[in-house]
C-alpha cells in the first residue's frame, strides 16, 4: 500500500503544484511510513511534473522505492498488489514487474489486460510523452483527481482535504490518458468493458465536473462482466424444489445441513469455498512477516524474529468477517495470534448517566452494549471452540462520543472528501476506529493496540451474494430479473459508494485493506451462478436464512452453529454509530 501524488502543471505555475502537494502531503505520508520520496522533472516545454510516493512495505524481500523510474525514464507510481494472473510472482516486489512490462511494449493496454488485483496506478511514457492513470475494474485503492483549468494543471492523489476544493474520485470505468504532446488538459478514457448506459452517465458526470471533454478509445477487457444481467431469469419449479423443500424446517441449522446433502448444492459450496480460500490465503501469504513495530527494526538494517500478530479481521461477528477468520486460521502459523478488532460507539444518553451506583465495569458494559459486540462475542466464542489451540485476540474498541466528535472534526472529514454524506461519515467514523484497532481485549479486560499491518475486511459480500434487505424488497416486488439487475449494478458501483472511501480511511493508520470477497477469480464465478444458487430470498426463507445463503451454507460447512444464522445488520447501525432518524443519502452537517 503506498500514498501516491502526481503533479503536471506548467512552468509558471509551479506555486499551485506547491499548494496542492502542501495540501495533500501529511495524508500521504500516514498511508506509507516505511519510505519517502519525491521527484520533478521538466516532461518537455509545456509541462513539468511534480511525482511523489509514501511506501508501505507489503512485497518483495526488501523495500522497492517510489517513484520508480526505468532505463528509458519511465516513471511509475504503483499502490496495488498483484495477487493472481500471469504476472503474480513470490518474492518479487509488483512496481518491479509492472514497470518491466510497461517498459518492454508500446502497447500499454496490453500489460493492463494481463493485471488481476487491486491497485491504481500513474504512469508516464517519455517515448510518447503520455500519462497514464487509473484504478483497477473493480476500483479498490483511491485516486482522486483535480483538473485546474484557469492554472491549466492536473493533479492525482491517493487522498486529500477539504481544502482541495473541485476534486473528483477517478471513476473505476477504465484507465484515462493525458496527452503532454499537446498545451492544454486533455482527457481520454479506455474503458475496461463495453460501455453501457451507467457508463455514458458517469463520463457525462466526469466531464462536466472537470469541465474537460474526454475521448472515448477502444475497449480494454470484458473481465469481471457479468453474463446474466440481460437474461430473462425465472427458475423453474424443478430449479428450486430443493429449496422449497428444506425450507419447510424451522430450524435455520437443519436447513442448512439439509441443503448441504443436496450433490449439486454440496458442489456449489466447495467451489466457493476453494477460491474463497485461495483469495485469502494469498492476501495472507503476500506480505514481510513482520508487525507494525518489528518492521522498524528491520527497516533499520537489525535483526527480529516476528511473533506478534500479522493479520486483523475487523471483526463484527457476522457472517462474512467470521469465515474471514477461520479460513484465516487456515494460512497463518498455529503459533500466531489473530486480531479480532470489534467496535462499539457510547450511546448519546450514556453521557449523562451517573456512575455512583454503578462499578465502573458495569458501567462500561452498559455504554457499549450494541450488537456487534453480542455477536462479536458469541462467534469468537465458536471460534474457540473450533480451534482451541488458536491465540484469538478479541479486541473491544470502545469509542466515547467525545472521542469520535474529535477526530471526525480534526481527522476523519478530510479522508471522507469528497464524499460528504451521513452514510459515508456513519461508515467512515466506524471504519477509523476500527482500523485504529486500540481498545480492550476481552475477556482479560487488558489495554491492547494491534501491530497488525494488514486488516481482512469483508467488504463486497452483500453485492455478491444478496444480502441487503432491499434485495429481498426488490424480488418480492419485480421478479428475479431485477434481482439480478440490481445485484450487478450495486457491484458496478461498489468503487464510487464504498471502495475508495474504505481505502483511504484504514490506509490512514499505515495499515493496508486486503478484500478476500472482491477476487476477481471469485467475483466471475459467483456472477455467473443464477441468483437463486447464492441467494433465496422469499418468504420461506426469512432474513438470516434466504440472504446470502450460498455463504451460510458455507458457514455451516466450515463448522459454525450460531454465526451461519445471524441475520445481515448494517455496520453503522450494528456499531450503533448511526442514528435511525436521519436521511443517509443527506449531506452531514458535521464534516
Amino acid at each position: 500500500m503506498c500514498g501516491i501524488f502526481c503533479s503536471i502543471y506548467q512552468p509558471q505555475q509551479d506555486s499551485e503544484s506547491s499548494k496542492q502537494w502542501n495540501i495533500c502531503k501529511d495524508a500521504i505520508a500516514a498511508r506509507g511510513p516505511d519510505y519517502f520520496m519525491e521527484k520533478h522533472f521538466m516532461l518537455n516545454n509545456d509541462w513539468h511534473g511534480h511525482f511523489a510516493a509514501a511506501v508501505l512495505w507489503m512485497q518483495g524481500s526488501k523495500i522497492t522505492t517510489q517513484p520508480s523510474l526505468d532505463d528509458n525514464d519511465n516513471l511509475l507510481l504503483w499502490n496495488g498488489d498483484i495477487f493472481s494472473g500471469c504476472l503474480a510472482k513470490d518474492d518479487v516486489c509488483d512496481t518491479n514487474i509492472i514497470l518491466a512490462e510497461l517498459q518492454s511494449t508500446t502497447n500499454i493496454m496490453s500489460v493492463l489486460r494481463k493485471m488481476e488485483g487491486p491497485y491504481c496506478l500513474v504512469y508516464y511514457q517519455k517515448s510518447s510523452n503520455m500519462l497514464y492513470f487509473g484504478r483497477d475494474i473493480i476500483g479498490r485503492h483511491s485516486l482522486l483527481l483535480k483538473v485546474d483549468n484557469k492554472s491549466n494543471s492536473l493533479t492525482l492523489t491517493s487522498v486529500a482535504n477539504k481544502e482541495m476544493r473541485e476534486i473528483v474520485e477517478v471513476p473505476a470505468i477504465g484507465i484515462f490518458v493525458m496527452n503532454l504532446n499537446m498545451s492544454q488538459i486533455n482527457l481520454a478514457c479506455y474503458p475496461w468493458k463495453e460501455p453501457d448506459l451507467m457508463f455514458t452517465d458517469v463520463i457525462d458526470l466526469l466531464e462536466t465536473n472537470l469541465n474537460v471533454d474526454i475521448d472515448i478509445k477502444e475497449t480494454i477487457s470484458n473481465t469481471c462482466s457479468s453474463a446474466l444481467t440481460n437474461l430473462h431469469l425465472h427458475p423453474e419449479p424443478k430449479d428450486v424444489e430443493y429449496l422449497e423443500n428444506a425450507s419447510c424446517n424451522k430450524d435455520f441449522n437443519e436447513v442448512l445441513q439439509c441443503l448441504l446433502k443436496n450433490q449439486e448444492v454440496n458442489e456449489r459450496v466447495e467451489s466457493l469455498s476453494k477460491l474463497l480460500h485461495q483469495s485469502v490465503k494469498i492476501r495472507i501469504k503476500k506480505k514481510p512477516n513482520y508487525c507494525k513495530e518489528c518492521i522498524k527494526i528491520v527497516l533499520n538494517d537489525g535483526n527480529v524474529i516476528c511473533a506478534h500478530s500479522k493479520i486483523g479481521v475487523l471483526f463484527s461477528g457476522g457472517l462474512d468477517s467470521a469465515i474471514l477468520a477461520a479460513i484465516a486460521h487456515e494460512y497463518i502459523p498455529e503459533d500466531e495470534s489473530i486480531d479480532l478488532i470489534n467496535v462499539a460507539f457510547e450511546r448519546p444518553e450514556s453521557q449523562n448517566q451517573s456512575m455512583n451506583n454503578m462499578n465502573e465495569k458495569r458501567n462500561v458494559m452498559q455504554k457499549y452494549d450494541v450488537p456487534d459486540r453480542k455477536t462479536g462475542r458469541q462467534t469468537y466464542s465458536e471460534l474457540l471452540r473450533m480451534y482451541p489451540n488458536r491465540k484469538w485476540n478479541f479486541i473491544e474498541c470502545n469509542i466515547t462520543q467525545v472521542e469520535l466528535q474529535l477526530y471526525r472534526a480534526s481527522r476523519i472529514c478530510d479522508l471522507l472528501y469528497p464524499l460528504r454524506t451521513i452514510l459515508d461519515e456513519s461508515l467512515g467514523c466506524a471504519m477509523w476506529f476500527a482500523s485504529r484497532a486500540k481498545g480492550v481485549l476481552y475477556p482479560v479486560n487488558e489495554i491492547y493496540e494491534s501491530p497488525c499491518r494488514i486488516l481482512l475486511l469483508g467488504i463486497g459480500a452483500d453485492e455478491l451474494f444478496g444480502g441487503y434487505m432491499r434485495h429481498r424488497t426488490i424480488l418480492k416486488h419485480k421478479g428475479w430479473d431485477a434481482l439480478v439487475e440490481e445485484l450487478s449494478i450495486e457491484l458496478n458501483r461498489i468503487s464510487e459508494r464504498n471502495l475508495g472511501r474504505d481505502d483511504r480511511i484504514v490506509s490512514d493508520h499505515g495499515k493496508q485493506s486486503r478484500l478476500p470477497y472482491l477476487d476477481e477469480n471469485l467475483v466471475k464465478h459467483v456472477q455467473q451462478m443464477k441468483p437463486w444458487e447464492r441467494c433465496y430470498p422469499t418468504e420461506k426463507m426469512p432474513s438470516g436464512l434466504g440472504d446470502k445463503l450460498l455463504l451460510r451454507l458455507l458457514a455451516c460447512k466450515i463448522g459454525f452453529q450460531y454465526t451461519a444464522n445471524f441475520p445481515k445488520r448494517a455496520f453503522q447501525f450494528g456499531s450503533r454509530i448511526a442514528n435511525g432518524k436521519e436521511n443517509a443519502n443527506d449531506v452531514s452537517n458535521r464534516l
